[in-house]
């Protein structure tokens, strides 16, 4: 797949309607003057990398994995949900973060 991959979907590939909900009570806050202009509401937008979970132990830290983007809305003329953006991304692994014990005072060496 290109690392560039962008695609945009101006209209709901059901019945091609232009009109989605989000979007829509997006501009209300707009003309209201209570978002940027250039912010957009959406349903739902998600982005991760590409990875088998039963793999991830054998990738090492600093690989750089495919990734991905997808927003979404809902049409508001037939009620269905799909992709009104899709991007490709390059992801790059991290370590996890270390899980801190509770602090119990009668447990410390010493005492």
């Amino acid at each position: 797949m290109d690392k560039d991959f962008h695609k945009t979907f101006d209209s709901c590939p059901n019945c091609d309607s232009t009109l989605r909900f989000c979007e829509e009570l997006g501009k209300e806050l707009k003309d209201r003057g209570l978002a940027r202009a250039e912010w957009n509401m959406r349903y739902d937008s998600r982005q991760g990398i590409v990875a088998d979970q039963n793999r991830t132990i054998l990738i090492p830290i600093g690989s750089h994995l495919p990734g991905f983007s997808i927003v979404t809305d809902v049409c508001m003329d037939c009620g269905t949900m799909y992709a009104v953006e899709l991007r490709r991304l390059e992801g790059e692994t991290h370590a996890a973060p270390m899980k801190k014990m509770p602090y119990d005072p009668h447990n410390i060496r010493g005492n």
